[in-house]
């Protein structure tokens, strides 16, 4: 089976920022799960955040669930801090969202935006000492 949708995953200190877009299926969400494993992991020892630009995911069914379930828990264990979602689509991506988390012991924060700017203020408070600029141009050069 081939995956549907796409993930970038770009890092700043310790920082993941995912951009996702598409619709997903069963197979991009193992290959999902263990690109974001494989970048946490790289981040070293010692807590990090995550932010999620999901505004263009167009979501997926039933069965993406318990590969991004078994993510969810592996980031909970893993010293997640902080997990950022900038969503566009706030209920059923929330609804999506919260279906990942459910049953999985939370230690994390998260936290839902509706752009970039917003994400970047609420980083601006929790990680004051990360330079975004080469980030977002990297990321978003329109922007």
């Amino acid at each position: 089976m081939q995956a549907h949708g796409d993930y970038r995953i770009h890092t700043a200190g310790r920082l993941l920022w995912i951009v996702v877009s598409g619709g997903i299926n069963y197979q991009f969400a193992c290959n999902y799960r263990d690109a974001v494993r494989a970048a946490a992991q790289a981040l070293g020892p010692g807590p990090w955040l995550r932010v999620n630009d999901i505004r263009h995911w167009q979501l997926g069914g039933p069965e993406v669930i318990p590969p991004l379930q078994e993510l969810m828990q592996w980031c909970e264990a893993h010293e997640l801090a902080h997990s950022i979602n900038i969503v566009s689509m706030v209920n059923l991506q929330k609804h999506m969202l919260d279906r990942m988390m459910a049953g999985v012991a939370r230690g994390s924060q998260r936290h839902l935006t509706h752009g970039v700017d917003d994400t970047c203020q609420l980083l601006q408070q929790l990680a004051p000492e990360l330079d975004l600029a080469p980030l977002l141009a990297a990321i978003y050069p329109a922007r």
